[in-house]
């Protein structure tokens, strides 16, 4: 391979990935080169790879520091790629997140104000995270992947987990001691806020795994574990493997095992809560959740529309749905199916999705031929995000536009765009 070469760079803007953003000679060219771990201000020596484009740069020596630069409050964070804004001062974060959302925006709504709404918590604040575990010639490794990579860096301490997932993350590597493989961990509370396992592995785990997990549910420093190994159609499980959260509502949340929930339980409560005003302020007599997961959000939901059908493809958090439902005394249609697929009565006033980072297209283009007046979306890829936005702009205008700092130190964020119809 040949050697790149370091050139010295003065970082101009950070980009919407999070990366640092250069401009430099390279073989002759103005090439913009997005150097990671850097941001406004910053002068640094980086290796730099010109063969992709843009040129990449691999950070070497930090020469000034610029306004928004702080010391990192992880030793781990230049190698661990969980948090990839560990070095950015809080308030530049909040700064970037909303201009980063801005850029995605329509070109017409980028004038629309941003409401920008900070994370109280900026460590200790995660009550989930998914972690790898490798185990090779006798060796357990475990952690998030490494920057740049799919392998994971062994940290001795993360400093954004709750103290409680914190400490069942460090028991993994003797959890799995003797086995053979690799695998997924994803790390949650559950019952009486006792950590929950839910492990995906590809290999052989040690028989006395399982033994293991016994001894630490009858100890009671885990709630329970479900375990699939290989291809297995139903995973083992050990004790009680159901996580959960505190709902926007302050009552217990129940989740689906290993299913998706928000990182930050009081972000999360900010932003559910600001998600039922806005169906509240002109409550509609028929409204529809999309990607409804657990109910997160529909338990919100219900007490402000007339009538709420939720759907979610997974039939595990739908089961939890329904529950939480139940316990809280509320009505709701929960419906387990795909939301592109899934079609609405012409009397839909309101309309409610929240989908995966990959976003919702065709529910983009389902919309902007439909009559449903009002829609609320709830998106944690500002890219995505402002794809959907470009065809929902035919017919939508903006009456809100909120971040919200769910995954501080990173370069992620929660979005809410209200939206009416402008015209038929």
């Amino acid at each position: 391979m040949p050697r790149r070469p370091v050139l010295r760079l003065r970082i101009d803007s950070v980009a919407p990935g999070g990366d640092g953003v250069a401009h430099a000679e390279v073989d002759g060219q103005r090439r913009a080169v997005f150097v990671p771990g850097t941001v406004t201000g910053d002068v640094v020596d980086a290796q730099v790879d010109a063969s992709r484009r843009p040129a990449r740069g691999l950070l070497t020596e930090v020469l000034e520091r610029g306004p928004g630069r702080v010391e990192p409050a992880c030793a781990w964070s230049e190698r661990c790629g969980g948090c990839d804004w560990m070095h950015v001062a809080p308030a530049v974060q909040l700064e970037l997140h909303v201009e980063h959302v801005r850029g995605a925006m329509p070109e017409a709504w980028r004038t629309t104000p941003i409401a920008a709404r900070p994370s109280g918590e900026r460590l200790g604040y995660r009550t989930r995270a998914r972690v790898h575990v490798r185990c090779e010639r006798g060796r357990v490794d475990v952690g998030m992947h490494e920057a740049r990579t799919h392998e994971p860096v062994t940290v001795d301490r993360c400093v954004v987990l709750d103290p409680a997932v914190e400490g069942a993350r460090r028991t993994l590597a003797a959890l799995f001691e003797g086995s053979r493989g690799r695998g997924d961990v994803s790390l949650a509370l559950g019952a009486e806020r006792a950590p929950v396992l839910d492990v995906r592995w590809q290999g052989e785990l040690a028989r006395e795994v399982f033994a293991r997990l016994e001894a630490a549910v009858s100890s009671g420093s885990i709630a329970g574990a479900r375990v699939a190994e290989g291809d297995v159609r139903r995973p083992a499980v050990v004790g009680d493997p159901t996580p959960w959260m505190t709902g926007a509502d302050g009552l217990p949340l129940r989740l689906a095992p290993g299913g998706f929930a928000q990182a930050s339980e009081s972000t999360n409560a900010t932003l559910a809560v600001h998600v039922a005003e806005l169906a509240a302020a002109r409550p509609a007599e028929r409204a529809i959740e999309l990607h409804a997961g657990s109910g997160n959000l529909s338990v919100v939901l219900a007490p402000a529309v007339g009538e709420l059908t939720t759907v979610e493809s997974s039939r595990d958090a739908c089961e939890a749905a329904r529950a939480n439902l139940l316990a809280r005394g509320l009505k709701a249609r929960v419906v387990e199916g795909d939301a592109d697929a899934y079609a609405w009565n012409a009397a839909t006033k309101l309309v409610v999705l929240d989908p995966p980072r990959t976003g919702a297209r065709a529910l983009a283009e389902k919309l902007a031929t439909s009559p449903v007046a009002r829609v609320v979306y709830v998106s944690c890829d500002p890219q995505t995000l402002g794809r959907d936005l470009g065809i929902l702009a035919r017919v939508y205008r903006p009456t809100s536009i909120s971040v919200f700092e769910m995954f501080p130190q990173t370069s992620h964020v929660e979005t809410v765009v209200a939206l009416e119809r402008a015209r038929k």
